[in-house]
């Protein structure tokens, strides 16, 4: 029993959750409402931001160079096209199936395009290849800079509401209420733990024999949280 990881697991969220609730309960309820709906916030802000910036910093930032690499490329090489050797170039750090399915996708539409120029043909390949593999990456980075970012603004609200527990009566009533409110805004944070493990996942392919959903899949918290997996 401890030694499956997903037993372990659900024992340190546990642990943790029950932590993060005394510390958010002596922050007090008003607080803890305020972590709470910060959090909300801070993620739904996040996974919306992500989604919409990572195409636009791939297509702003990234795609013309690549273009400009594998037209280069193409040209130099006699127009021959290597869809495999490519995305193992720019995303090798990727597991090998994802870049194979994305590849064997493009190869079934890319035969219309390959007497075209080898611009044009570059620019297909960046758009077919590259930024299916690229954009998902990208957004998770953005997404878990964006929710630091967010939460770092609602933490300086939280110590300012902070102060409520030092008035006699307002105090004592807060301090009572917090441990619902931080229990709750507690498991928040749970659920954060958790998307950084499915981002690892995303990464992976699943390929790390501790961390993959199989495994993890008779976690109790991973099963109920994994209804709200913004990376599906």
């Amino acid at each position: 029993m401890f030694k499956n990881p997903s037993f372990l697991f659900d024992i340190i969220c546990t642990v943790v959750w029950l932590l993060l609730a005394v510390r958010y309960a002596r922050k007090g309820f008003l607080a803890s409402v305020v972590q709470l709906a910060g959090s909300l916030f801070s993620l739904t802000g996040a996974r919306a931001f992500s989604g919409w910036a990572a195409g636009q910093v791939f297509q702003n930032f990234f795609a013309g160079s690549f273009r400009d690499q594998i037209a280069a490329s193409i040209t130099a090489g006699g127009g021959v096209v290597d869809l495999s050797g490519i995305a193992q170039r720019y995303a090798g750090f990727l597991p090998e199936s994802f870049r194979a399915s994305i590849v064997e996708a493009c190869e079934r539409s890319i035969s219309a395009v390959l007497s075209d120029n080898a611009v044009v043909l570059a620019d297909v390949i960046v758009q077919k290849v590259l930024a299916p593999l690229l954009t998902p990456v990208i957004s998770l980075v953005l997404f878990f800079v964006a929710f630091a970012l967010l939460r770092m603004l609602v933490s300086l609200l939280v110590t300012v509401l902070g102060l409520v527990n030092k008035l006699p009566v307002v105090g004592t009533v807060n301090r009572w209420l917090g441990w619902t409110a931080g229990g709750i805004a507690s498991l928040l944070d749970i659920y954060l733990v958790l998307c950084v493990l499915w981002a690892l996942i995303v990464i992976t392919g699943g390929n790390l024999t501790v961390l993959n959903d199989t495994v993890m899949s008779s976690s109790l918290y991973y099963k109920v949280f994994n209804v709200f997996n913004p990376f599906l």
